[in-house]
């Protein structure tokens, strides 16, 4: 995965950027159910993709119209850490079971034959922006399998994606604005190996 550091030198500027892109939204998401990586394939067109689709309106939107907000009812105090997981203090985290008020977030596969696939397509983590000490953790919580994780160290860059549909936990460690950058690739039984472009998301914590 590829990192990106933003200098103290930068904040300011950081700052009105994203004021600017935050304009382009279309669609602020702070609860209920969403496949935030809802895989995709075009088969005209042999081109795998990422959208966002959320079960409350049954609309598919793009990555770069939506924020998630992942709002102050995520927050989480621990008082020990669980590595490459939960940070010890605060975390903001979206739980595998649905709860009220809270983004229920997971991915699918629905749009797309994952048997034309082998069964399995490979997810990438390509590129993370966090805040100063943030980092990001998805997670099995029943098998412990780390599915993403932005720190380098956790060494869980990406994952195979074999469910229809499936909702790990997300954890967020601290407050301010990430933008997560995706990638899926794939063999398909016709077409050979495709890639999709790289999808980039994001998420403001607090």
């Amino acid at each position: 995965m590829r990192s990106t550091v933003i200098k103290l030198g930068a904040v300011l500027g950081a700052v009105v950027s994203l004021a600017f892109a935050g304009q382009a939204h279309a669609a602020t998401i702070a609860s209920g159910h969403v496949d935030v990586l809802a895989f995709s394939y075009d088969d005209t067109a042999n081109a795998l993709d990422i959208n966002v689709h959320q079960h409350s309106t049954g609309a598919t939107l793009e990555a770069a119209d939506v924020v998630f907000d992942v709002h102050s009812g995520h927050l989480v105090n621990r008082t020990t850490a669980v590595a490459c997981k939960l940070d010890a203090g605060q975390n903001w985290v979206l739980p595998r079971t649905e709860t009220s008020g809270l983004i229920w977030a997971g991915w699918s596969t629905e749009d797309l034959s994952l048997a034309a696939f082998g069964g399995s397509l490979q997810a990438e983590l390509v590129d993370a922006v966090t805040p100063a000490g943030g980092n990001v953790s998805v997670y099995d919580a029943t098998t412990g399998a780390v599915r993403f994780h932005t720190d380098p160290a956790c060494n869980a860059p990406g994952t195979a994606i074999t469910e229809t549909h499936h909702h790990p936990t997300w954890v967020f460690t601290e407050p301010g604005t990430y933008e997560l950058t995706f990638q899926v690739s794939g063999t398909h039984s016709t077409d050979g190996a495709v890639t999709s472009p790289e999808i980039t998301y994001t998420f403001d914590v607090g």
